[in-house]
């Protein structure tokens, strides 16, 4: 049988030739396509990351084998694969179309882990050196973010950090068994390798004035995150035995955490709360317990993480919320709970109500107030603007208002988020620094998403008919220690998981305009695309 004969216009829309089994979707093919021609579906794992990272390349290298270009393609927009890898709260999977097969997501977060604990960083290309320079206040994850971005570009940075490691709440306040000190320091250290000036343990405020930082650098970012515990404001939350989440976490990881008692009491619903609990565990606690405002479903924290405190035998006493401390002399014994009957009122803020006639009292020898976070932004000292507890700055550049040179990122500008999140926020900062230090628009093409498709349908029907991966997890006395809780992935387990992804979205020809110019077949650095020249245009 003869072909259908195409029409000239039909000819042009199909003559983008991809092949899919080299495609790493890059979109580089549609970025240089001269008449907008080539268009590149946007997978949604990738939509629904705040960075924007390229899972579905790197998942079908390593369904490939071809874990070093899928190394590098992770690389290209994440400095930090170990730390990510691990406390990454992974919204890709919660848009991963695999769920739509089974239920059960591509292990996205897993194998980022897997790339980051067996394969290297690439060498990292720093653009020539700049005159300016810029001061970032906080080395979480939104300041080194944004430093690593900075000098990317060659500016001089210096990064300050009241603490003496880099990280911020990496290094403060999530556990050892989550998150180990030397995947956390070694990631960070990229900072250092590419010419960051780190000056550690100094508190701008008490040992460098705010005002030194403006006069001296040409922007400032303001990155310091939230590292206060929020209080509940009753009577007896100072009496001995009652701790912060946050404080009692840094504690645990500095070793001077005091002695619990046999019983521990953790107040709180999210994820601090649960890493607090988790950590009097290890802590030699006989019996740990959670009590929260929230239903099980309704708890703001990490579902996996609630699931790993109850595998450990830790309690969940769920709407219920503290009506008094109970104390013998002047150290705490217990709480007197009154049960919940709402978080939220009918606007949907947190409004919680409560049913006083059902009450109930248990025993504690220590308990544990986390509730939630703020930052402490004293070290400003009225010279840049605050609303709400918050620094305050636009939205879309995040330049601080009235201050020109001043810039604000992470949970210090929007409240406590993620660690994706704030991360994402650290970029975005840069790219607004960016911009100011060389004469660009703060504002140009910053909500352009680019010539990419974000909707579009999903082929399922090849699907391989596989379970998810489940990794390893340490067991018996062992999560009575600091050791790692989350086991690494093997080769084979990861080869398998990523075949699992459906590779959703592609490159194309849409809008017939293919002129034959060939820049997007030249530029392809996978060799993947082919442009089909009529063969009465040869």
């Amino acid at each position: 049988m003869n072909p259908p004969t195409l029409s000239y216009l039909q000819a042009l829309s199909d003559n983008i030739i991809v092949d899919a089994q080299k495609c790493t979707f890059c979109g580089i093919c549609a970025e240089v396509c001269i008449l907008d021609n080539i268009r590149v579906q946007l997978a949604p794992c990738r939509q629904a990351c705040p960075l924007h990272t390229n899972c579905q390349g790197y998942v079908q290298l390593i369904a490939r084998g071809d874990d070093q270009k899928a190394m590098k393609v992770l690389a290209e927009g994440l400095p930090f694969p170990g730390i990510v890898g691990r406390v990454c709260s992974h919204p890709c999977e919660d848009a991963c179309s695999r769920r739509e097969v089974d239920g059960q997501a591509v292990a996205i977060r897993d194998l980022k882990r897997y790339l980051a604990d067996n394969v290297g960083l690439p060498p990292v290309a720093i653009a020539a050196e700049r005159p300016e320079k810029v001061a970032i206040v906080g080395g979480g994850p939104a300041g080194a973010m944004a430093a690593y971005q900075l000098r990317k570009e060659g500016f001089r940075v210096t990064l300050y950090d009241a603490n003496q490691r880099t990280g911020g709440m990496l290094a403060s306040g999530v556990p050892e068994f989550r998150l180990p000190a030397r995947v956390l320091d070694e990631e960070m250290s990229i900072l250092a390798r590419l010419g960051v000036a780190l000056r550690l343990g100094v508190r701008i405020g008490a040992d460098l004035p705010l005002a030194d930082l403006l006069e001296q650098n040409d922007a400032v970012l303001l990155a310091t995150g939230a590292h206060l515990s929020k209080r509940l404001s009753m009577s007896g939350e100072d009496l001995a035995g009652v701790h912060d989440g946050l404080g009692f976490l840094r504690a645990a990881k500095n070793g001077t955490t005091p002695a619990l008692g046999r019983t521990v009491v953790v107040i709180g619903g999210g994820n601090t709360a649960v890493d607090a609990a988790q950590t009097a565990h290890r802590l030699g606690a006989a019996q740990v317990s959670i009590v929260c405002l929230e239903s099980r479903q309704q708890m703001p924290a990490f579902a996996w993480e609630v699931e790993d405190a109850l595998e450990e035998g830790i309690a969940l006493r769920n709407g219920w919320g503290p009506a008094q401390f109970l104390q013998k002399a002047s150290r705490v014994s217990g709480l007197l709970l009154r049960r919940c009957a709402s978080v939220l009122d009918k606007d949907g803020r947190f409004a919680p109500s409560y049913d006083e006639a059902d009450r109930e009292q248990i025993e504690a020898d220590t308990v544990i107030v986390a509730i939630g976070q703020e930052a402490d932004l004293s070290y400003l000292g009225g010279a840049a603007p605050v609303s709400g507890g918050r620094l305050a700055a636009d939205p879309l550049t995040l330049q601080c208002y009235g201050l020109t040179k001043v810039f604000a990122a992470g949970d210090a500008l929007t409240g406590p988020k993620t660690v994706v999140e704030a991360l994402a926020s650290g970029k975005e900062a840069a790219e607004s620094i960016r911009r100011y230090l060389v004469g660009d628009s703060l504002t140009y093409g910053r909500s352009y998403l680019g010539p990419y498709e974000t909707e579009f349908p999903v082929d399922k029907s090849k699907a391989v008919a596989r379970p998810r991966m489940q990794p390893r997890k340490v067991g018996g006395a062992t999560r009575r220690t600091f050791a790692e809780l989350q086991q690494g992935v093997l080769e084979g387990e990861a080869r398998a998981e990523a075949g699992r992804c459906l590779s959703c979205g592609e490159a194309f020809g849409k809008f017939r305009t293919c002129w034959y110019c060939l820049p997007c077949e030249i530029e392809c650095p996978e060799d993947a695309l082919r442009v089909e020249i009529p063969y009465l245009l040869r």
